[in-house]
């Protein structure tokens, strides 16, 4: 011992080392003490696993410590040198796949105990298998293993938390939206739970491990067979990716994917297969029996059905507005259209105020908690997202022009200008709005730095002003179509500046009080919106919907809801994807309430009351309304005003589904065979 004391005094290397493993030891040992108490909390709730927890993560840690040192001193007085790849490293890769498979279950999986055991072994055998290439691609164990073990200890915290923040789990598609998660995500308020804290000590004591041992590779001389060893993980990778999208390994293993709740099948199946099973279904596909000759059939014949047929509504009269301005409502909704919220005051005393030249319902969308573009693609084309579970079209399918409300109005000339007062690329909106035709974006780098903001983001009243400007700054007459997106109501709803005005007085929720307060100040918006409008000379339509329902914690929705989502009924559960929607005009328009729609039918409907030319689309679309009113992934509203879920469905209905995606397809897929005149209005084909 006094000769390795004395070997470490005369090697400044090493004693930096030393010093960098006694800080990292020290920082892990006083992380794990700092948090004991959460670890203590789970121990009362969860026996199994809970009860010897903290005791556990101790023990391990001496003997990670133990072994570390023990490694440092032969070091000192013996230099390792890079081993060759064996069986025990093989087996020590095994053992920290199990490790890995674990750590991440138990952050992300309340239901990892009921796991069918093979699906766990599946999961460990994949999370092995990526091992093994990350070991190619380093040539080295060591470096890989670190990278697996850092790497899957963020990817639980990003399941987790996206999860929690969001309701809906992680998919791959939620790469593309990353800029948009970090404009929001100071919004959000970051809780460790006593998992994390398990998994984060756990890391840290496993990485310390490899870090300290001896590295072994599977090349250790001459350039060119280490090239080659990285050219053999480049086909494996690609011969695996291969197999993994063109083989129905799924079904072999009995893994049903559902693609609209993800999270149900991670939480089956574990979160690494889970993950990938959803994944591989990120393309999109034709419908049943597709083909250009189909969907001519389909087209002709719905334009036979239509002609003739009074598909514009009468109750706007003649009058054909000059201005119309659409704007989805960030996280708009309205809790009583599950239950009784409580609230100390009415939150949106203006809206319910409003019995004149108004139409105002409901709009089923196909998200709640998050997904925003999926309802603005909706609104905007007239096709339904229920055909891309999981995925965005704006971000996964626009490669070419759309046809949309957009196209239509500008035939007719009105001007059309979207409007989001967040960053430009969000969504890849910027990209996505050349492929719609818009005539100008307005982001949030044309607002002022001074803009009023609640929880940082630019409030509705500002947003409102802006559309004022901009309605200010046209020709007089000059038709104009502006699509605006809100941004006040975003979750999260943890801000600890913002001032909770209106309470939630039957439940003790400070993010839904947060949540309320906010939607009484959107509503004092929408008020000044109004009156302005209201004095306006040029006939000015305003279009308001909901994009989703917030994000609030799952016992608050139990509660309002009276039970479990889960437990609930189709038509109950339908609720909860029901935003508010309003179409209010400063001329005279007959008024109806209680209104079910859904916001693939909302802009032809918007449409049916201008007196404005329709499409074949729009026209195909209002005539389907007729049959099913509101329709989303869960099921759809029939005319006889009950709640189908779609394996209730009939064959009636079923066709009629599976026509629509058909022309949708057509639309946003087969660009060489697209059937252009049918998504034209007729003097513009």
């Amino acid at each position: 011992m006094r000769l390795l004391y004395e070997k470490l005094r005369q090697d400044k290397k090493q004693q930096g080392k030393c010093i960098r493993m006694i800080l990292y030891f020290g920082v892990t040992l006083g992380f794990l003490l700092w948090e004991k108490p959460l670890l203590d909390e789970l121990a009362e709730k969860r026996e199994w696993n809970g009860s010897y927890l903290f005791a556990g993560l101790l023990v391990a840690y001496v003997l990670v410590l133990a072994v570390c040192f023990v490694r440092f001193a032969k070091e000192l007085s013996q230099k390792r040198s890079v081993g060759v790849m064996g069986w025990p490293q093989a087996v020590w890769m095994m053992v920290n796949s199990v490790y890995l498979f674990a750590a991440m279950e138990f952050v992300t999986n309340q239901e990892f105990e009921d796991m069918v055991w093979y699906y766990g072994l599946l999961n460990i055998g994949v999370i092995c298998v990526f091992c093994i290439l990350m070991s190619l691609i380093f040539n080295s164990i060591k470096r890989a293993m670190i990278f697996m073990n850092i790497i899957y200890f963020c990817m639980s915290l990003v399941f987790y938390y996206v999860y929690l923040f969001r309701g809906e789990a992680f998919q791959l598609i939620d790469l593309y939206s990353l800029g948009t998660a970090a404009e929001v995500i100071g919004g959000y308020h970051f809780q460790l739970t006593a998992q994390i804290v398990a998994a984060a000590v756990g890391m840290l004591l496993i990485v310390r491990l490899w870090m300290s041992d001896r590295d072994y590779c599977f090349v250790q001389r001459q350039i060119k067979y280490k090239i080659l060893v990285r050219l053999v993980a480049v086909a494996l990778t690609i011969g695996g990716y291969l197999a993994y999208m063109n083989l129905n390994w799924n079904a072999q293993f009995g893994i049903i994917s559902d693609l609209w709740n993800p999270a149900k099948t991670y939480r089956e199946y574990g979160t690494t297969v889970g993950f990938l099973a959803v994944a591989k279904y990120m393309r999109l596909t034709p419908p049943d029996g597709y083909s250009e000759e189909e969907v001519q059939q389909i087209s002709e014949q719905s334009c036979s059905i239509n002609e003739g047929k009074e598909l514009k509504m009468g109750n706007a009269g003649n009058v054909t507005p000059v201005n119309i301005i659409a704007i989805m409502n960030e996280s708009w909704f309205d809790y009583r259209s599950v239950g009784d919220p409580m609230t100390s005051e009415s939150y949106m005393p203006f809206l319910d105020s409003l019995n004149e030249n108004i139409i105002k319902g409901y709009t089923l969308t196909c998200t709640k908690g998050g997904g925003t573009a999926k309802t603005e693609y909706e609104f905007l084309t007239g096709n339904s997202c229920k055909r891309f579970p999981g995925m965005v079209p704006y971000v996964s399918y626009f490669t070419h022009d759309q046809y949309s409300i957009v196209t239509t109005l500008q035939d007719q000339g009105y001007q059309a200008i979207a409007m989001h007062p967040n960053k430009a690329t969000n969504w890849k909106r910027t990209t996505a709005y050349r492929f719609l035709n818009f005539d100008d974006f307005i982001a949030i780098d044309q607002f002022d730095s001074s803009t009023e903001r609640y929880r940082n983001m630019i409030s509705d009243q500002a947003n409102y002003e802006k559309i004022i400007e901009v309605y200010e700054q046209k020709e007089k007459g000059t038709p104009l179509f502006l699509f605006d997106i809100t941004m006040q109501n975003h979750s999260g709803y943890t801000n600890k500046y913002f001032q909770a005005d209106v309470n939630c007085e039957g439940y003790d929720c400070d993010e839904a009080d947060q949540y309320f307060s906010l939607l009484k100040i959107s509503d004092e918006a929408i008020e000044y919106l109004i009156e302005y409008f209201e004095q306006v000379e040029e006939p000015t339509m305003i279009v308001m919907f909901g994009d989703h329902s917030p994000k609030l914690p799952d016992e608050f929705e139990t509660w309002i809801a009276g039970d479990e989502y889960k437990n609930l009924s189709l038509e109950e559960q339908e609720k909860f994807y029901g935003t508010p929607f309003f179409i209010w005009t400063n001329y005279e328009m007959e008024s109806e309430e209680n209104v079910w729609i859904s916001t693939n039918y909302l802009s032809s409907y918007m449409l049916s009351l201008t007196g404005l030319e329709l499409t074949p689309y729009n026209e195909y679309l209002l005539s389907l309304r007729e049959e099913m009113p509101a329709l989303n992934h869960l099921g759809f509203l029939s005319e006889d005003g009950n709640w189908y879920s779609w394996s209730e469905a009939g064959k009636e209905e079923l066709e009629l589904e599976r026509q629509y995606e058909c022309l949708q397809y057509n639309e946003l897929m087969d660009r060489n065979d697209r059937i252009d005149e049918f998504f034209l209005i007729e003097n513009n084909e």
